[in-house]
C-alpha cells in the first residue's frame, strides 16, 4: 500500500476514534477548545495528505471544507463530513489497483507529452511558460481545483497561436485541417466559453462551483493541441 494511503488511513483512525462527543457546547470553554484544537490539528493533517493521494473524486469529496472549524458544534459537522470520505478512502483502498488507477487517473496532460515538450530545442519559441501552464493545469486537475484547469486550458489557448503562425486560437482552428479542426474546435466553442463564464460573470446570491464535468470532456482536445504544437516545434527525425 503507498506511503501516503497508509497515513491517510491512519489519521482516519484517529479522527473516528476521537471522542469529540465527550465535549459539548454547554461544557467549560476551555475543555471546547482544547477539544476542538486537538480535532482540527488530526482533520487538517489528514485532508492534507489526502489531498497528496491524488485521486481526482476524492479531492472533490474534500474539496470546500471547513478544516477550521470556530466552534463545537461546527466540529461535529466537520467529523461527520470526514466520515463520509473516510468511508470512501477504505472501500478504494481495499481495491488492489487502486494505486495504479489514481495514477492513471490523476493527470490532465498525460506526463510523456509533458516531457516530449520539455526536451524541445525550439530556436524560434521559448516553451517555459506552456510546459508550466501544463504542470500547473495536472497539478490543479489532481487536486480538483477545476476552476483553476478552466482557466488554465483558456490560458494555453491564448498562449500558442503564433506557434502555429497566426494570432489567435480562433485562426488556429480555422487554419487546422478537417479532421483536426473538429476536435480544437471543442476548446474554441466550449472550453473557452466555459472559462469565461467563470472570469466575468458577477457575483450572485448562489454560486454553483466548477466540477470535474465542466473540464474532464476536453482532455482529448488539450492532448490533441499540444501534440500539433509538439509537431510544429520538435526537429524532424
Amino acid at each position: 500500500m503507498p506511503s501516503t494511503l497508509s497515513r491517510a488511513l491512519e489519521l482516519a483512525d484517529q479522527i473516528e476514534e476521537f471522542q469529540l462527543g465527550h465535549c459539548s457546547p454547554s461544557d467549560d470553554p476551555d475543555k471546547q477548545t482544547a477539544y476542538l484544537y486537538a480535532f482540527r490539528d488530526i482533520a487538517k493533517r489528514f485532508l492534507a495528505t489526502a489531498k497528496r493521494i491524488g485521486d481526482p473524486d476524492l479531492s472533490e469529496l474534500i474539496t470546500g471544507m471547513n478544516s477550521s472549524p470556530e466552534f463545537i458544534e461546527e466540529a461535529y459537522d466537520l467529523k461527520a463530513n470526514l466520515l463520509g470520505v473516510i468511508d470512501y478512502l477504505r472501500e478504494v483502498a481495499g481495491n488492489p489497483d487502486y494505486e495504479r488507477g489514481v495514477t492513471v487517473n490523476s493527470a490532465f496532460l498525460d506526463q510523456g507529452i509533458i516531457s516530449q515538450l520539455k526536451s524541445v530545442k525550439s530556436s524560434a519559441f521559448d516553451l517555459a511558460k506552456l510546459i508550466r501552464f501544463c504542470e500547473e493545469l495536472n497539478d490543479s486537475y489532481r487536486r480538483a481545483n477545476y476552476l483553476a484547469c478552466a482557466l488554465l486550458i483558456r490560458a494555453v489557448m491564448n498562449h500558442v497561436p503564433p506557434i502555429f503562425g497566426v494570432q489567435t486560437f480562433g485562426q488556429v482552428v480555422s487554419g487546422s485541417g478537417r479532421s483536426v479542426k473538429a476536435i480544437l474546435g471543442r476548446l474554441e466553442d466550449e472550453a473557452r466559453p466555459i472559462a469565461d463564464l467563470h472570469t466575468h460573470m458577477l457575483i450572485r446570491s448562489r454560486e454553483p462551483l466548477t466540477s470535474k464535468h465542466q473540464v474532464e470532456p476536453y482532455k482529448a482536445s488539450f492532448e490533441i493541441l499540444i501534440q500539433e504544437i509538439l509537431a510544429r516545434t520538435a526537429p524532424a527525425q
